[in-house]
């Protein structure tokens, strides 16, 4: 079912919502809309609505519910990515546990959100990175070529934050993070000096923004494993709390004008 910009579906950025939830389908395509109007908007209740749009007029973005009436959202999201691998897709969840964040990458969604996340600003900031990779304006419109030439449109740098509940007992927490989850396992897991690991020291708060507060994370694309512990005044460290995500930083513009001169340099020749 369709929920805005048919006539438009050839030009306009279109999301798909895929949610068994008549109020929360609502509440998202209410702030998506708000947020970005010129946006085609798509709605399905489960995954066999779903596929039948997406053949009839793929989608740029989804989001997914984890847990659907009959194929739920790890499986949809699975055939989706086999067929059309350059669709989006945002898993989402009422659960924040680590099983179905370990489930949720399995699936090979993009991103894995709470369901609360939906309208925050977080949200917002990733689907305008989303729509200038794209071609699209920040509203979800086409954006003219000849516009993009011009750099009249700044692409978004798309930045991560990391965060995680304060413990009570810790002074200072430690963040690792690395491409191979086994390493962060309790088998092969030996803190800072476990081999293939980088690790950040973070006191006196519970998140860290990429890069901006970790230049050394890794640059590269990718799904990265988290690790966080907690540590008190003695040194005790925890095992680490497991989180995993795909981390996709975009690169500030380029200057848009330059050029290299000569230039006569006048000075005082002294006898």
């Amino acid at each position: 079912m369709f929920a805005e910009g048919r006539e438009d579906k050839n030009i306009m950025f279109r999301t798909m919502l895929v949610e068994d939830s008549h109020s929360f389908r609502q509440l998202a395509k209410i702030y998506l809309q708000s947020e970005f109007p010129s946006m085609a908007i798509v709605e399905a209740t489960d995954g066999v609505e779903a596929l039948k749009e997406i053949d009839a007029c793929p989608p740029h973005l989804i989001f997914m519910d984890f847990l659907l009436p009959g194929e739920n959202g790890l499986e949809l999201t699975r055939k989706i990515k086999a067929s059309h691998p350059n669709i989006v897709i945002i898993l989402l969840t009422s659960y924040d546990l680590h099983e179905l964040r370990k489930l949720a990458t399995q699936g090979k969604p993009d991103y894995f959100f709470n369901k609360g996340s939906i309208a925050t600003g977080e949200i917002a900031t990733l689907i305008k990175a989303i729509l200038s990779e794209k071609g699209y304006r920040a509203d979800g419109s086409m954006e003219a070529l000849e516009l993009r030439s011009r750099e009249k449109i700044t692409p978004w740098v798309l930045k991560r934050r990391i965060w995680w509940e304060s413990v009570p007992e810790a002074s200072s927490y430690r963040v690792y993070v690395s491409k191979d989850r086994t390493l962060l396992d309790p088998d092969h897991f030996s803190w800072e000096t476990t081999p293939g690991i980088i690790s950040k020291q973070v006191i006196g708060k519970t998140e860290l923004i990429l890069p901006d507060e970790w230049p050394e994370f890794p640059a590269e694309p990718g799904t990265y494993h988290i690790g966080i512990t907690s540590r008190d005044d003695l040194g005790n460290q925890s095992d680490p709390f497991l989180l995993s995500g795909l981390f996709k930083f975009f690169a500030p513009p380029a200057p848009s004008r330059g050029g290299i001169e000569t230039c006569l340099l006048s000075g005082f020749i002294t006898r």
